[in-house]
């Protein structure tokens, strides 16, 4: 995918008119066109008008020095420093308008609304999810850590997959959904997973590995959300749903190079529903300790 292809992210001006965030192109930008879109930016010193954005925004500072900022929120002046490695919240329908004095780094992330109720489903009431803007900055260790999985996978170190991916957002959107939340509403608790549950989703994985196996598919079929399910899943079994699902992945090309010697490694790595050869190798390797081609001439 071409620079120009991948998705960007917009702001809205007072007059509705919908423009890229900045002029100057990102660093480096990745994402799903109507899911998500992430922007690692680079900015001098400078200042933009009254403006909203169509997703919530999470920014995260990522440049050497503290930035002097000053902003108005919905009206509402706010000033401080934008500090390295801390937090700031937008939430979708609030106006900023802000200015910084200095030259800064950030990762951006944005996050539909849809995708919280797409993520949250079941585990939550039916209220719809009210986030609170907060431009303090901020600390928050495993949502950094959850954003720089996200900015590794959307620069193209695919190596966990489309349901990696499914899962870190699905994740970001639980934590921000208590984070950013009205009155910091706390997720219900769910069981863990029945035996026959699991025996059930065990076999349709088994039966789908050459296909996209999409957290969002696996939910359905087992008539939960996509968060609830990752959630029980790996309280009850210690794993996450893509690591299974890699872990069966491997296991089958394990027996496809055993049963199939003269078959070629890609034409394996295909059939067992890997979404790249360099991916193939990555995880063989993690749960073998050899490539697969060294597995192959072990034999």
């Amino acid at each position: 995918m071409s620079n120009d292809q991948l998705p960007r992210i917009f702001i809205r001006t007072d007059e509705q008119a919908r423009i890229p965030y900045f002029a100057v192109p990102p660093v480096a930008s990745g994402g799903d066109t109507g899911s998500y879109a992430f922007e690692h930016r680079a900015v001098d010193a400078g200042s933009l008008g009254s403006h909203t954005f169509d997703a919530h925004v999470l920014m995260l500072p990522v440049g050497p020095d503290p930035v002097r900022f000053w902003s108005r929120l919905n009206g509402r002046p706010v000033s401080g420093l934008i500090e390295p490695g801390r937090f700031r919240f937008l939430a979708h329908g609030d106006t900023l308008a802000t200015s910084w004095n200095a030259p800064l780094q950030g990762l951006f992330l944005t996050l539909p609304q849809a995708l919280f109720a797409q993520a949250l489903g079941d585990s939550v009431d039916t209220r719809p999810i009210e986030l609170v803007s907060r431009l303090t900055p901020h600390e928050d260790r495993l949502l950094a850590h959850l954003l720089h999985a996200i900015q590794a996978y959307a620069m193209g170190q695919r190596l966990g997959g489309r349901l990696f991916e499914q899962s870190l957002l699905t994740a970001v959107a639980a934590h921000v959904s208590m984070t950013y939340g009205a009155g910091r509403r706390e997720l219900l608790r769910g069981p863990s997973l029945p035996r026959w549950k699991q025996q059930r989703l065990r076999q349709f994985i088994q039966e789908h590995l050459s296909s996209d196996l999409n957290l969002n598919a696996l939910a359905a079929m087992m008539n939960m959300s996509p968060y609830h399910l990752g959630r029980v899943f790996r309280a009850t079994t210690g794993r996450t749903l893509w690591q299974f699902v890699l872990e069966c992945r491997a296991k089958e090309a394990h027996r496809w190079i055993a049963a199939h010697p003269t078959l070629p490694l890609s034409k394996i790595a295909e059939a067992c529903g890997f979404e790249s050869y360099s991916q193939f190798i990555a995880v063989f390797r993690k749960f073998y300790g050899q490539r697969p081609s060294e597995f192959r001439r072990s034999l």
